[in-house]
């Protein structure tokens, strides 16, 4: 098998054309052994940003395609930008080859040149990212529930209309309500209106797996104050109606208007079950439901980051000062982060500052770029992660010093697919 340096040379990449956006998509089909209609190759082409779509060539022969989406990602105390890693697939006669490693260089080549400190991303297996310095930043909770058997613990009201909406109502609407809970979470990913037509609320006849899809909005007072995005999937038997209901989205501008959407969707009629996936962390019906055992909740990791330049990353969002923590760090994918690095935050207003090489301080911590990544946006702590043999404290007190300081009030959480 030739080696990396070797099986680079054979390639090439190159970004497509408009109209051949569709051709490069198909290579993710055949990747990942997905039998994708031509209307839903179409729309993935679609939404996709085209300077940042590339594809390796052997020849005339693409064999592997790769891309970014241009994001904020909502950080604690601000937002930073955000290159959202997408449609990566190699044919299964070209793995191993270097191909990916090739892809994942020129796209954070890009980001960096757009300014973009970080890199997201859904792991299709955690294992090929973790190689590339990436760490979990957001967990995701899916469950089920019956609604004959659930009740609220204290059930609110809040005098408000339901409605269905089109799907051009839905964009303008939901968009705004998306963008008042994005501001206060981490993990939070923005959504151009080209993501929202075709990703959000688009539903066609290929997607309808699980039902058609419907749109529904929560007014006050002829104000937007939460909605939620649904399927159901017809199932019946000789006992009656069991429909199953897939929960997409469900966002409120607070959290008594999102608890009055789910208690309408409760009440939908001829529904046996109600499934949600890519729900928050824990999931807020944890703590309102009577008996919330009867969700079955689990959890998985959802997005997973990378911090690609440290001091513009760090200091991109805000801590719990004063304090300071200096640590070393390993990056062998990105070496110019390697080294050691101080973060000081001198006041209360949590703004902080990056310094390489530490002043000569001592450092507290050593750690790998992936584990500073999963702490990033406080989806694990310092002591948990270092717990799992992923840090060294290097000074006693250093754990709890920087778990100080990156502490958050919310835990990271991603509903945005991509």
């Amino acid at each position: 098998m030739p080696n990396d340096v070797a099986a680079q040379a054979a390639f090439t990449i190159r970004s497509p054309a408009q109209d051949e956006l569709t051709d490069y998509v198909g290579v993710l089909a055949v990747a990942f052994g997905e039998a994708m209609s031509p209307d839903e190759i179409a729309n993935e082409a679609q939404h996709l940003e085209p300077d940042r779509v590339i594809g390796v060539f052997e020849g005339d022969l693409q064999v592997g395609v790769g891309g970014a989406f241009t994001f904020r990602l909502t950080v604690p105390g601000g937002e930073v930008g955000a290159a959202g890693i997408t449609i990566i697939g190699v044919l299964p006669t070209h793995t191993r080859r270097g191909i990916l490693r090739q892809m994942m260089t020129w796209l954070v080549a890009q980001a960096r040149e757009r300014g973009e400190p970080v890199a997201v991303l859904g792991a299709s297996e955690a294992a090929i990212y973790q190689r590339f310095g990436y760490g979990i930043a957001a967990m995701r909770s899916q469950f089920e529930l019956e609604p004959v058997r659930t009740t609220f613990l204290r059930p609110v009201e809040t005098g408000g209309t339901f409605r269905f909406v089109e799907a051009d109502e839905a964009t303008q609407l939901f968009s705004a309500i998306y963008d008042t809970m994005r501001r206060r979470t981490p993990g939070a990913l923005s959504r151009n209106e080209t993501k929202w037509r075709y990703a959000m609320v688009h539903d066609a006849e290929w997607m309808r797996s699980a039902g058609a899809k419907s749109r529904v909005v929560l007014e006050v007072d002829g104000e937007p104050r939460a909605y939620a995005i649904y399927r159901v999937k017809s199932d019946w038997d000789n006992r009656g109606p069991r429909n199953v209901m897939t929960a997409v989205e469900v966002i409120g501008v607070d959290a008594a208007s999102e608890q009055a959407m789910w208690q309408w969707l409760i009440r939908v009629d001829l529904v046996g079950q109600i499934k949600g996936y890519r729900g928050p962390s824990p999931h807020p019906l944890q703590l309102q439901l009577t008996e919330p055992r009867r969700m079955n909740v689990n959890y998985s990791d959802e997005m997973w980051l990378r911090i690609l330049d440290v001091a513009p990353a760090l200091e991109g969002r805000t801590y719990r000062g004063p304090g300071a923590i200096t640590f070393e760090l390993t990056d062998d994918f990105c070496p110019w982060n390697a080294g050691t690095w101080r973060l000081t935050v001198p006041g209360g207003d949590g703004v902080a500052s990056v310094t390489e090489g530490a002043g000569g301080e001592a450092a507290d911590l050593a750690l790998d770029v992936s584990a500073l990544s999963t702490a990033y946006l406080g989806a694990f702590t310092f002591a948990e992660i270092a717990a799992a043999g992923r840090i060294t404290e290097l000074r006693d007190g250093g754990l709890a010093a920087a778990d100080a300081l990156f502490q958050t009030p919310t835990k990271p959480w991603n509903s945005t697919p991509f």
